[in-house]
């Protein structure tokens, strides 16, 4: 077992569950999520509370109640890590982003992204985000730098230059870097 899927496993059922629900839901109260998840409002609460600690997510909104304001939550950029790595659907986590932190753009492409190349830029974006807390322009191209060690199927590359295209500055970031990378092979394969 690698040291990111230790990692991953070592969050407890419930606190898997949550990420998991808030990924594919809108912001949510403990007590919202706690009865949609079919679970207790105590230990939900504790799980929340463990989850916030652990930055994996944040209060985004309130909603008021009988002249009270509640905390909503959802996730943080490790939490979407953490979800998109728990195999939550991208596609709706990206519609959430796209409402909850417009200005966001790093973290829109890499939602988009990251699933193209597979499971390793997964967890490779999943440690990133949990050693940083952020997600940031330079730690996109070293997963795309990393990921083309491995073969990518036609598919997936048209798919990732569609992705790429929608992003500027990952765009010339990854161009960028092909570039760099072919000078330094060109460089050793004169040496040797």
């Amino acid at each position: 077992m690698s040291k990111q899927q230790a990692k991953r496993n070592s969050y407890p059922t419930l606190q898997k569950k949550i990420i998991l629900h808030l990924a594919q839901s809108t912001p949510q109260t403990i007590h919202k999520t706690a009865k949609q998840i079919e679970k207790d409002y105590k230990s939900s609460h504790y799980a929340f509370d463990a989850l916030r600690k652990k930055g994996l997510i944040k209060q985004v909104t309130s909603k008021p109640y009988r002249g009270r304001e509640f905390p909503q939550f959802w996730l943080t950029e490790l939490g979407v890590s953490l979800a998109l790595s728990l195999r939550a659907e991208p596609q709706t986590i990206l519609r959430r982003t796209i409402e909850i932190y417009p200005e966001n753009r790093d973290l829109q492409f890499v939602i988009e992204a990251v699933p193209i190349l597979g499971k390793n830029a997964l967890d490779m974006l999943y440690l990133i985000a949990l050693n940083k807390g952020v997600i940031k322009q330079g730690d996109l191209t070293s997963i795309f730098a990393i990921q083309m060690q491995k073969r990518l199927t036609p598919a997936q590359i048209r798919r990732f230059i569609t992705v790429l295209k929608k992003y500027p500055i990952p765009y010339q970031q990854c161009v960028n870097c092909i570039s760099q990378t072919r000078k330094n092979l060109r460089e050793l394969s004169d040496l040797l």
